[in-house]
């Protein structure tokens, strides 16, 4: 978007939750990783979806993990959530004039590997 292009992947949210990986306001998780798996707070701590209301990130780290495909719905779930609000975020800082603020704000956070916990 910075660069003047406004398309989007609309398999990505799926694709990434699919593959193991959920994103965050605090940054992505791979829940492939061990050190979730004891985890009892929610993937983002600070999402309002369903999933974040209800499950752990250890939870659906298990589920991940024995290949249950509900992970992948619960991740899948999430991630649309999550790009709708950050989009939404993109849109309104757009129109206030906010824009490289929310980008540098994002690319910190997405430009390091995962979220540390």
């Amino acid at each position: 978007m910075k660069n003047g292009v406004d398309m989007f992947d609309c398999v990505l949210p799926t694709r990434n939750a699919r593959n193991g990986q959920v994103f965050t306001t605090l940054g992505k998780i791979n829940l492939r990783n061990e050190k979730w798996k004891s985890s009892d707070t929610p993937m983002d701590p600070n999402c309002t979806c369903k999933v974040c209301k209800r499950y752990s990130i250890g939870y659906i780290r298990h589920l991940h993990h024995v290949g249950e495909i509900t992970a992948f719905s619960l991740s899948t779930y999430h991630n649309l959530h999550f790009m709708k609000n950050f989009l939404t975020e993109i849109q309104n800082s757009i129109q206030k004039g906010e824009f490289l603020e929310i980008y540098a704000k994002w690319k910190n956070l997405y430009e390091k590997p995962e979220f540390s916990g």
